[in-house]
């Protein structure tokens, strides 16, 4: 998870390493000087490493390990269910909603509400997929460490289906394209991903579903699940997601204060359909309407998946 934080006059002189020890709950000094030391670790002005006397106007960006093996705290908290039985949750996340718990952020995340849900009814809570706390909607949630084991292997093997609505800059060419160029960390940015030929299989292809004046709405397919891979995708067939503060031009659409009508404020991304196999056999299928925020870009009343397997029959198509 990525920690933005901004020094002030309170801690100048302040080690830098004992500063963010301080800031982030579970994160050991010797952890933050291994992550400074990594490239894990931003910060402007200032040189960085773990001795640095901050002067009260640093700006730091850190990422940090997911707190794997620590004990997810039960929180009650609203979780709005898609589906539900004896094995699976399927929730429908909201955006900027953090999934799992990290070290500096071990409380108020999805899976600390699930965590509740989940020792109320004595289940066993497992993780099956997950979403970047800037996308919303659907993920699932395993109710026993068999369910969990048999959905990740169905992810393994690429029998889930995925399907996401993407609102992206521009007027797209063609109907439909794809990208299977692979994807590893960004060379020089530790938040981002890129197109690197050391990189990991990576495939998504893109179907217009509307174009307007200056954007479009996708059904974005990926087949692999790298991080960020529809973002680092779509922008390199020179669509970046609206509103994608990482990848965009901008952390709002439009982009103009000026502009009258709505505002989307994070990346344009919906995680809007899951076909998964049950592990008790058959197929499960959930549709999750975009919510609002991204509803006002959608000129469709009721946006529904196209069924087509292969979208590139009978269209004109781009392949990057």
């Amino acid at each position: 998870m990525i920690h933005e934080l901004q020094a002030d006059e309170s801690v100048i002189d302040m080690r830098l390493d004992v500063w963010l020890e301080r800031e982030l709950e579970g994160c050991s000094r010797s952890l933050v000087a291994r992550l400074i030391k990594s490239g894990n670790c931003n910060m402007a002005p200032g040189k960085l490493k773990p001795g640095w006397r901050l002067r009260g106007d640093e700006h730091v960006r850190i990422e940090v390990p997911e707190a794997e093996s620590l004990d997810i705290v039960a929180e009650e908290g609203p979780l709005e269910v898609l589906y539900e039985d004896d094995d699976l949750l399927v929730l429908n996340k909201p955006p900027q909603q953090v999934v799992h718990p990290a070290i500096g952020h071990v409380r108020g995340t999805l899976m600390n509400a699930v965590a509740w849900r989940a020792e109320q009814a004595g289940w066993q809570a497992g993780l099956i997929h997950r979403l970047d706390e800037d996308t919303s909607g659907i993920i699932c949630v395993a109710k026993s460490a068999a369910v969990l084991a048999a959905c990740q292997e169905s992810f393994r093997e690429r029998r889930v289906k995925k399907r996401y609505v993407a609102l992206v800059h521009g007027r797209p060419k063609a109907d439909v394209f794809d990208n299977n160029k692979a994807i590893g960390r960004h060379p020089k940015d530790f938040r981002k991903r890129a197109l690197v030929e050391d990189g990991k299989a990576s495939y998504t292809s893109f179907v217009v579903r509307e174009r307007h004046e200056d954007y479009a709405v996708l059904e974005a397919r990926p087949t692999t699940g790298r991080t960020h891979q529809i973002r680092v995708h779509v922008l390199d067939c020179g669509h970046p997601v609206l509103a994608d503060r990482t990848y965009s031009r901008s952390d709002v659409f439009p982009v103009s204060e000026n502009s009258s009508g709505p505002h989307l404020t994070r990346q344009g991304l919906h995680a809007w359909y899951l076909k998964i196999p049950h592990p008790q056999g058959g197929v499960l299928e959930i549709i999750a309407p975009p919510p609002v925020d991204m509803a006002t870009f959608i000129e469709t009343d009721d946006l529904r998946p196209l069924e087509l397997d292969d979208p590139f029959a009978g269209s004109s198509r781009l392949r990057h």
